[in-house]
């Protein structure tokens, strides 16, 4: 019996030296907060070792009592802080490769694969598709008299009416053909298809205050629908939320032509970055891509999240994944008021734009709320019964370049008790028709109001440096 007693004494010490490194690794906990779990956490088991030694059965019982209940905190503890650290792990991993996938198009009645093709046969390839310059270099490729274009429609235009090939990435093909009534898929037949590799490293700064970057894509991985810059300030503990309106028509950086912002996710987030910080007169210091889609997951996870409406309205878009296809008639009914809504109800949402008077202006404000009401929903108490499952449906939400440090800073500077005053705002323009999906068709487009991007600036401006 006494061997026993040291054994659960051994038991003890082992899980606490076990979830202390693992406290330790996460790097989330404030150190006045990890000082108190040692100290109790050490007082107990030296209390449990104590009541089970001495000789009376009642003592013994509560001792064994005690040390049960620690078995099983230290336990839940381990594994749910091995569940955080492997998901932060994974979500801030040195560098993220990322693989770019091209078509080489050719007139349906053409080549039926690249074999076929002579060698220094006339290629024209779209200079804007990501790491075009890659893509050229590959072996299949480079025998070819390669021409560069800047217009996607005009190049189709040359492999239908002059028997030409053109390389172009399956986003910018796959966006045109999707969006655009320009263009027959049918008349098109994709000869040879490849990958290009792109690695992304982690920025390993960690400042005080820093820009972050939000980029919501839609299901095809190319539109930006949802735009949102973060400004943080550690030591002032502020946070400023800008919101952009995906139409927002601004110069291409490097590129010599306007663009929607929606549109820029066609050619590389790090020009849609460049592009911005010459629109604000600041820098962004990391980028995170978020797919929407998943949105649906993790607020059904959550058990749906609250949505505040000021206005009733019905959607113009379907209860739908995957699709823009809207004729179903399956709309969804929002009242004037809050109530809680499922993952696809809220997706539903966040699309809406054409429902309001100021259509994505509407919509940016709408989404700013629940991504709001996301992050209220997961550090609420009612989600940690849940924790495992909501964390694996954020595993395939985001794509950053952002260091882990970062977030584990941040993370331990709120859990220390720090409260974070969020600013909200958001830039105007005024509605137009312009040159856009990437030069190639007539869009409705967002002129900016200059003076809404001025008070942007002086904002972002006063909480950085404040």
């Amino acid at each position: 019996m006494k061997i026993l007693k040291y054994i659960f004494l051994i038991i003890n010490i082992i899980l606490f030296i076990t979830t202390t490194i693992f406290i330790n690794k996460i790097n989330i906990i404030p150190n006045k907060y990890l000082i108190i779990f040692i100290i109790v956490e050490l007082l107990l088991i030296l209390l449990s070792f104590l009541l089970l030694i001495l000789n009376k059965k009642t003592i013994n019982i509560i001792g064994i009592i005690i040390f049960i209940l620690l078995l099983i905190f230290n336990i839940l503890f381990i594994y749910y802080l091995n569940k955080t650290n492997t998901f932060i792990d994974k979500g801030f991993v040195k560098e993220n490769v990322i693989k770019t996938r091209y078509y080489l198009i050719g007139r349906s009645n053409s080549f039926n694969n690249i074999k076929e093709i002579d060698d220094n046969y006339e290629c024209i390839y779209y200079k804007y598709s990501k790491n075009i310059d890659k893509a050229i270099n590959k072996k299949d490729i480079r025998r070819f008299n390669l021409i560069d274009s800047d217009n996607i429609y005009d190049s189709l235009n040359k492999v239908i009416n002059d028997n030409k090939i053109f390389l172009i990435g399956k986003a910018n093909y796959d966006y045109l053909i999707n969006s655009s009534n320009l263009v027959n898929k049918d008349d098109y037949k994709i000869i040879y298809e490849f990958d290009v590799d792109e690695v992304i490293n982690k920025n390993n700064n960690v400042k005080d205050t820093y820009n972050i970057y939000i980029a919501g894509l839609d299901f095809t991985g190319i539109m930006r629908d949802y735009n949102l810059l973060v400004s943080i300030n550690t030591k002032t503990k502020k946070v400023l939320l800008t919101s952009i309106p995906r139409d927002y028509y601004i110069d291409v950086d490097g590129y010599n032509i306007k663009d929607t912002l929606m549109c820029l996710g066609a050619i590389d987030s790090d020009v849609s970055k460049k592009s911005l910080e010459k629109l604000f007169d600041t820098n962004i210091d990391y980028i995170v891509n978020l797919n929407t889609n998943n949105l649906v997951d993790i607020v059904d996870k959550l058990g749906g999240i609250d949505f505040c409406s000021d206005v009733s309205f019905t959607t113009t878009h379907d209860l739908v994944l995957d699709t823009y296809n809207d004729s179903n008639n399956n709309k969804l009914r929002v009242e004037k008021g809050c109530r809680k809504y499922n993952g696809i109800e809220i997706l539903t949402i966040a699309r809406e734009r054409n429902a309001f008077v100021g259509r994505d202006r509407v919509r940016q404000e709408n989404c700013r709320k629940i991504l709001i009401n996301i992050i209220k929903k997961i550090i609420s108490i009612s989600s940690i019964s849940n924790y495992s499952n909501i964390l694996d449906s954020f595993s395939n939400l985001y794509i950053t370049d952002m260091n882990k440090k970062v977030i584990t800073n941040l993370f331990k500077d709120v859990l220390d008790g720090n409260n974070y005053e969020i600013i909200e705002n958001g830039v105007d323009g005024e509605d137009k028709i312009g040159l856009g999906h990437l030069g190639t068709v007539s869009t409705w487009v967002m002129e900016p109001n200059y003076d809404t991007v001025e008070k942007s600036r002086i904002m972002i401006k006063e909480v950085l440096n404040s």
